[in-house]
């Protein structure tokens, strides 16, 4: 399984209009559903919310990776967006959040979807990707980043989960 399987150059951002975590997840949210990944993207951002009210995504190191499982997602898919300016998404570490990987899984999706999750946990707490991706100046710039990563990393990770949620970092 690589990352980029699951990531197309129609659902890259490379700058969020929204400056608001709420406007953030509509945006990312409304390129799942132009490119046919969800089916109902009202539903989908309630599903995102919700697990946002649990806790935030945001993990750090200006990293967020808002993510749901939901009947109205058709296949596993990841979009992407940057700020330049950063984002208050309520981040563990109190910073603001310049990279957004957010992640739409069908409710079925089990293994490949917290495989998904912990594979961008790790290409984004590597510092160089992270500044790869923070200056990449075209679409392509971002999937070139994403292709490197999957030649380097093991096509599977050990997952570590807590109360149904994986742990980004170990604590």
């Amino acid at each position: 399984m690589k990352l980029g399987d699951f990531v197309d150059k129609e659902r890259i951002l490379l700058e969020i209009k929204g400056k608001e975590k709420d406007e953030v997840i509509e945006e990312l949210a409304s390129l799942f559903e132009r490119t046919g990944v969800v089916k109902d993207k009202k539903r989908f951002v309630e599903k995102i919310k919700e697990r946002e009210a649990i806790e935030s995504t945001a993990i750090g190191d200006g990293i967020a990776i808002p993510h749901a499982k939901c009947e109205e997602v058709e296949r596993l898919s990841i979009a992407i967006g940057r700020s330049k300016e950063g984002i208050d998404f309520n981040s563990l570490d109190g910073k603001p959040v310049y990279l957004i990987f957010m992640i739409a899984a069908p409710k079925e999706a089990k293994k490949e979807y917290l495989q998904v999750i912990a594979k961008i946990a790790r290409l984004l707490h590597t510092k160089n990707c992270r500044k790869k991706l923070l200056s990449a100046s075209t679409v392509d710039d971002v999937l070139q980043v994403i292709d490197e990563f999957d030649r380097r990393v093991p096509k599977e990770l050990r997952v570590k989960t807590k109360d149904g949620r994986v742990i980004y970092k170990e604590e």
